[in-house]
């Protein structure tokens, strides 16, 4: 039998990770060799609480995105790669907020309308729309899964967002007209998760259903 001594933490920890991605529970007697004054049960219960915290800490990942000057030197996504990459490559659906349309998201708005057609569903927020001239093509194809949604605010009273596939969220001070800002710094985060995701959704669902915003 293993002595108590003889029972590396390190590799305790990563037997119960390889038994929680594998759907075993054998670290549970590797727990009790550990700790001999544990019974089964409270063995069991410190293993459910270990995968249980694996579990949280795997499943929300961030990063950080910055439009930069082009003389600086950080280790971050870039805006514009971030933006393209999340348009082009969402299965199911997108939500995006937003109060200005860039000349470079025009080829985006393309992709937009496309998918939609396609049965893919879109949810727009947009800041004042009436003052935003560029979002015309777009609520020219506005219909059954491409929804356009107005809120009424000063220009640039609403953050720029973009959640796709229930997993992925981008919040930026960017917006969609960075890259003619230039010399500005702007910073976001994308962050992987599905719990953040589903707040994002369930907040705007909430302004839907409220009439903060107004479906156009």
């Amino acid at each position: 039998a293993m002595s108590t001594g003889n029972v590396n933490l390190d590799i305790l920890l990563n037997q119960i990770e390889a038994d929680r991605l594998a759907g075993t529970d054998q670290s549970i007697l590797q727990i009790m060799r550990r700790y001999p004054s544990l019974s089964q049960k409270q063995a069991e219960e410190i293993y459910r609480l270990i995968s249980a915290a694996s579990i949280s800490k795997s499943s929300v990942t961030a990063s950080l995105v910055a439009t930069i000057p082009p003389t600086f030197s950080v280790k971050a996504k870039s805006t514009k790669n971030t933006v393209e990459s999340l348009i082009r490559e969402f299965k199911r659906s997108v939500l995006i907020t937003g109060y200005s349309l860039s000349g470079y998201f025009a080829d985006l708005v393309d992709v937009l309308i496309e998918k939609s057609q396609k049965g893919i569903y879109i949810k727009f927020f947009v800041n004042n729309i009436e003052a935003q001239k560029s979002f015309d093509k777009l609520c020219r194809y506005k219909g059954r899964f491409l929804h356009i949604y107005n809120y009424l605010g000063n220009s640039d009273s609403m953050a720029a967002l973009i959640s796709v596939d229930q997993e992925k969220t981008l919040i930026t001070s960017a917006n969609l007209s960075y890259h003619v800002q230039e010399g500005n710094i702007e910073l976001g985060t994308l962050v992987e998760s599905k719990e953040l995701a589903k707040q994002v959704d369930d907040l705007f669902t909430y302004l839907i259903f409220s009439k903060t915003v107004h479906e156009i």
